[in-house]
């Protein structure tokens, strides 16, 4: 009988959220230029790397030398990183966003980008720098998390952390128990099914923002509603599928971490019984991707 291979203990293998970044990405956090700008810059051979033209869509070690114009382009030092701290160091904010924001950093068509409403918080240097960590739409609103660190965007943004994405829902009349029980089953969207982990109306304890609280409109006209990935447009696409059309989207909660109090356009810290949830969560995502990859013995 063939001996199995046997594979070291998984505690000791190396977390790797990332490899490298786009060279885009790094010139725009080292000169405060667009990523926009900074491919402007490389498709007109102005950034080196090592005595050479970088190119487009190139990556690169996050401490590669960088020349614009001949002139060095200086990494920012980063923080000291606990080897088990699986957000790497990272600072995370929790934001409310308003209405009308569109969390990107460069579309034609946006009214307010997500640089432009975090400027008077941030300054204008460190808000080009911010990345959100998921998406809103422009008409939706409430919690979106956000950090400069990139490493962390995409383990925390992708489904298999399991983080909850929490909604407090407005629709023109009451949502029925038999219609929670639809978006709890499953409903097929064009992208595929989709289904709440929770779906019911709101209750005293959620988290609601103080205006939803004081306001004229019905409780009986909100619900809650949390799902397990953020698709484009899922909870409103799951409304209309049941004939419920929304009103006002305001997320509510992201993981661990809560809107709380804030108001619309205020940002905060993430606190450390949060931040240490997160961290919790991402190193048993990270350890389940490796046990899922590892080969098996017969």
């Amino acid at each position: 009988m063939q001996t199995p291979r046997v594979r070291g203990p998984l505690h000791k293998r190396t977390l790797q959220l990332t490899d490298l970044i786009r060279v885009n990405v790094l010139i725009a956090e080292r000169s405060g230029l667009s990523r926009r700008g900074a491919d402007t810059a490389i498709a007109n051979s102005r950034v080196t790397t090592g005595g050479r033209t970088v190119a487009l869509g190139e990556r690169l070690d996050a401490l590669a030398p960088l020349e614009l114009d001949g002139k060095e382009l200086t990494a920012k030092p980063r923080p000291p990183v606990d080897s088990e701290d699986a957000l790497v160091g990272a600072e995370v904010f929790a934001w409310y966003k308003p209405v009308g924001v569109t969390t990107t950093h460069a579309d034609p068509y946006a009214t307010v980008t997500l640089p432009q409403a975090l400027s008077p918080a941030l300054g204008a240097e460190r808000a080009a720098r911010v990345l959100s960590i998921g998406r809103l739409d422009r008409e939706s609103e409430g919690l979106l998390l956000l950090t400069e660190e990139r490493r962390v965007v995409s383990p925390l943004a992708h489904p298999r952390a399991g983080l909850r994405r929490a909604y407090a829902v407005a629709t023109k009349a009451m949502v029925g128990e038999s219609e929670f029980q639809r978006l709890r089953a499953g409903i097929r969207l064009t992208d595929g099914w989709a289904h709440a982990i929770e779906a019911r109306g709101v209750q005293r304890n959620d988290d609601l923002p103080a205006d939803v609280r004081s306001g004229d409109m019905d409780p009986g006209q909100w619900s809650f509603i949390s799902i397990g990935e953020g698709r484009h447009h899922e909870v409103r696409r799951l409304y209309g599928a049941i004939s419920h059309p929304v009103l006002r989207l305001i997320r509510v909660g992201y993981g661990p971490v809560r809107l709380g109090g804030l108001s619309p356009g205020e940002l905060r810290p993430i606190t450390d019984s949060e931040r240490q949830e997160l961290v919790r969560v991402l190193a048993a995502a990270a350890m389940s991707k490796i046990r899922s990859t590892s080969p098996t013995s017969a």
